[in-house]
């Protein structure tokens, strides 16, 4: 006795929905290892390094690095300077923190020819970048789920009138913030 149309079409959606999922599932957190080789709970997690590359670069762009890189590392990745980039960096071989914007200027550019900042508060929001609390604007601040407009502007106004939040704790000042509220928004937030 043969499949009927149906039970074909069922075994067929099956068959693609068990092959969808082992597809994916090098990209899922929790199926990509489901059972780790080792269950040392006093292994560190792995945090990528995100940093953004401007300027006369051969691909400028937001790279992704596993361990710190240096200056000279990025630029390698972003694939090297452009003809008219500056001939060296100098001595930036100290490691980049996460959120960091590389610059490089045209060699015949007056100012800086070599610029490390800190990225734009907005992009460092799209990539899951915590946001330094005391340098973010209300618009950025509003762009945090459980701040709304009110609340990031009376968080701006705080932070001009009383000076930069030191902790925290000093947020906890801020009409609307509570406890609880603040919990929830220290993972999209960083006092530097």
């Amino acid at each position: 006795m043969g499949f009927s149309k149906q039970q074909h079409i069922i075994l067929l959606l099956l068959g693609l929905l068990i092959f969808s999922i082992d597809l994916f599932r090098p990209f899922h957190p929790v199926w990509s290892n489901p059972c780790p080789a080792s269950t040392n709970l006093t292994t560190q997690p792995t945090h990528l390094r995100i940093i953004e590359v401007i300027g006369a670069v051969k691909n400028p762009g937001i790279y992704v690095f596993h361990a710190p890189p240096t200056a000279e590392e990025v630029l390698q990745r972003a694939g090297g300077r452009t003809s008219e980039g500056c001939a060296s960096l100098g001595q930036m071989d100290s490691p980049l923190k996460t959120g960091t914007r590389v610059e490089v200027g045209a060699s015949e550019q007056k100012h800086d020819r070599f610029t490390i900042s800190s990225m734009d508060p907005a992009t460092k929001f799209v990539l899951g970048i915590p946001i330094p609390l005391n340098q973010a604007d209300a618009a950025v601040l509003a762009m945090i789920p459980g701040i709304s407009e009110s609340l990031a502007h009376r968080i701006v106004l705080f932070r001009n009138t009383q000076g930069s939040f030191r902790s925290f704790n000093d947020v906890n000042r801020v009409k609307g913030v509570g406890p609880k509220k603040l919990e929830r928004l220290s993972s999209y937030l960083s006092i530097e």
